[in-house]
């Protein structure tokens, strides 16, 4: 099945999200709505997402991704500095999760479920290596893994704050994300206090896939 037929079926389905959730019945109803295909058994449904919950919203928080990175690109922003790039990266992604503000709540609440949290992990280190591909970076070894953590833990907190108040703003949250920004100033470079994050990351990842998590 077509990566596109995918989309589309994730995207038809936020529809029902906020009154089932993100569940196979919403799924279901998005399938069975959808006039592209013929319908799928719900079986067929479940392998297409590999029996996986988290790798449908894996294909939405894609969809935001790519919608922050066509934005970017559309808006002269070539003479920006580094700092100034990823800032404006953020703000798009907000942007592009603007019309989403419950579903993405609620995605947040599934994936915060104990079971989840190395999808949860990933998506998130998509989304911060998404940022930085769109940037331009081309940075490798420690110092590729250490700005894409230190910006996954500036993202994750800004999207918090600005879903923390359903009528909070993203112009409301931008002094916030220039606060986060400035705690980390060598967001470009590596530093001691990176190689500690990505030490005790490592730890983390180690101590969730013992426990199979």
């Amino acid at each position: 099945m077509k990566k596109s037929y995918k989309v589309d079926l994730v995207t038809k389905m936020l529809s029902y999200v906020p009154d089932l959730g993100w569940t196979w019945d919403a799924l279901y109803k998005a399938e069975l709505n959808s006039k592209k295909t013929k319908s799928l058994s719900d079986e067929e449904l479940h392998s297409l997402f590999d029996n996986k919950i988290s790798n449908i919203i894996g294909i939405f928080n894609d969809k935001l991704d790519e919608e922050m990175g066509a934005a970017f690109n559309a808006e002269n922003n070539k003479n920006l500095g580094v700092t100034q790039t990823v800032k404006a990266l953020v703000l798009y992604r907000l942007r592009a999760s603007e019309n989403y503000k419950s579903i993405i709540k609620t995605s947040l609440f599934f994936m915060a479920q104990p079971g989840n949290a190395y999808e949860a992990f990933k998506q998130l280190m998509k989304t911060s290596n998404k940022i930085w591909e769109t940037a331009g970076d081309n940075s490798t070894g420690r110092n590729f893994y250490s700005k894409r953590l230190i910006l996954a833990g500036v993202y994750s907190s800004t999207l918090a704050y600005w879903l923390a108040k359903e009528t909070r703003s993203i112009d409301g949250s931008e002094h916030f994300l220039d606060k986060r920004l400035d705690d980390v100033k060598n967001i470009g470079k590596i530093s001691k206090q990176s190689i500690e994050v990505i030490e005790r990351t490592k730890q983390e990842l180690r101590s969730m896939i013992r426990k199979k998590i």
